[in-house]
């Protein structure tokens, strides 16, 4: 009794796939699908060359603002006060000459050295209550103002010795009106000279704001459609470890059910059943409650399968499962245990009701008839389990009452002893 044979739990061993090491994780290997559909790197790289040239480009406008505000506007203002002041030391000459030849030039040589010191500040920097002075930069400007300057000198000398024509070379008609007209021309060309600069200065200022605002909705698109390809990958990412987390889910299911389960009858297997004992066995000691068992073989198998073929012998082995288990109630636990023979395990069942159930089965079974068999027996052996038993001592006596159920005769139930 007892015997098994090649249907038994053990060939139904689930299949596991190889997992060797160092072999990637369904996680790693989708980040490795998410690196290369998108290089990280190079968008960062990206990123940070854009944002520099951006820097760069802020940092050109800014000093254009900067230069046209304090490089410019101080030196057209130069300008100005140039002709204002020669203008001012022009005019006390012509008074004072009329109405004293020999007058305090005093007055006149102040604005004169005034405008001068423009001119000087605008070739080489300085600074005074109206602001700083930079230097010039622009060498058709540099030589306007120092012929500026040679003309002051000019008129100084003049204004100081009326024969200073002859030993200059200056042309004799040259009157001081000539000569501030002259002046005032050279003025007007270094102010219109510094106005086209700044004009210049301000279209360049324009055209970087203007380049700067392209670049930034430029860099802003670019940056938005890598954000969008970015967005797609982890979500094409986070898709195919959604698949293939339901995958393994399923996959394990399967050899799960594989590894607990009987694929001819759909019944638990003998591992199954024997875990399930195990914890019934725990669950009975801890909270001493009754349970009981029945083991049941079919009578004269090798028979059917000899006479009608290991298919007919199949299929007789799952009409008498389906027949058993439409008996049994939700709670218990109904297994094949190995070829021809079969386990109930009856929770919270004494050996009274266990003896009933098997009766009632043992009657069912002799009374159904099967396609091309005919009528099939079982033998049952009944047991409960007993305080401090083991699972191997219940299967055992269980199995000891199956062998005396088949010494009588077959087709009958027989309590294991001391029960």
């Amino acid at each position: 009794m007892g015997s098994q044979n090649a249907n038994s739990a053990g060939r139904f061993a689930p299949h596991t796939e190889p997992d060797g090491a160092g072999s990637p994780t369904i996680f790693e290997a989708d980040l490795v699908r998410l690196k290369v559909r998108f290089p990280l790197k190079r968008f960062i790289t990206l990123i940070v060359t854009i944002g520099a040239l951006i820097i760069a480009m802020i940092a050109y406008s800014a000093e254009t603002g900067l230069r046209m505000s304090q490089r410019y506007t101080p030196l057209i203002d130069a300008a100005m006060e140039i002709k204002l002041e020669a203008t001012t030391a022009y005019l006390w000459y012509e008074e004072d000459t009329r109405q004293d030849p020999h007058a305090n030039m005093d007055l006149v040589r102040k604005h004169i050295d005034q405008a001068d010191w423009y001119a000087r500040a605008m070739l080489e920097g300085g600074a005074n209550a109206e602001g700083i002075f930079i230097p010039l930069d622009d060498p058709e400007l540099r030589t306007s103002i120092e012929d500026v300057r040679r003309l002051l000198a000019h008129f100084r000398a003049k204004m100081e010795h009326p024969a200073f024509d002859q030993t200059e070379n200056m042309p004799q008609n040259q009157s001081s009106d000539h000569m501030f007209e002259t002046f005032i021309k050279m003025a007007d060309g270094v102010e219109t000279r510094l106005q086209n600069l700044v004009q210049i200065a301000e279209k360049r200022f324009v055209f970087v704001q203007a380049v700067l605002a392209v670049s930034a909705l430029a860099v802003m698109s670019v940056l938005g459609i890598l954000f969008v390809r970015f967005a797609d990958a982890q979500n094409n990412a986070v898709r195919d470890l959604r698949r293939e987390i339901f995958r393994r889910i399923r996959m394990e299911s399967t050899l799960r059910k594989q590894a607990t389960t009987d694929t001819l009858t759909g019944l638990m297997n003998r591992r199954r059943m024997t875990d399930i004992l195990q914890d019934e066995v725990s669950r009975a000691t801890r909270l001493n409650t009754p349970f009981s068992v029945v083991m049941f073989d079919i009578d004269h198998f090798k028979q059917v399968n000899d006479t009608f073929g290991h298919d007919v012998g199949d299929v007789v082995l799952k009409e008498i499962a389906v027949t058993v288990k439409s008996r049994l109630r939700q709670l218990d636990a109904f297994a094949r245990w190995g070829g021809e023979e079969f386990m109930i395990l009856l929770r919270g069942t004494d050996i009274d009701g266990a003896l009933e159930l098997s009766n009632i089965c043992c009657e069912l079974l002799a009374g159904h008839d099967i396609e091309t068999v005919g009528r099939v027996t079982a033998s049952f052996g009944v047991a409960s389990h007993r305080p401090g038993q083991t699972v191997r001592d219940l299967v055992r006596r269980a199995d000891e009452a199956l062998y005396q159920a088949k010494n009588k005769g077959r087709n009958c139930v027989v309590i294991a002893k001391a029960d």
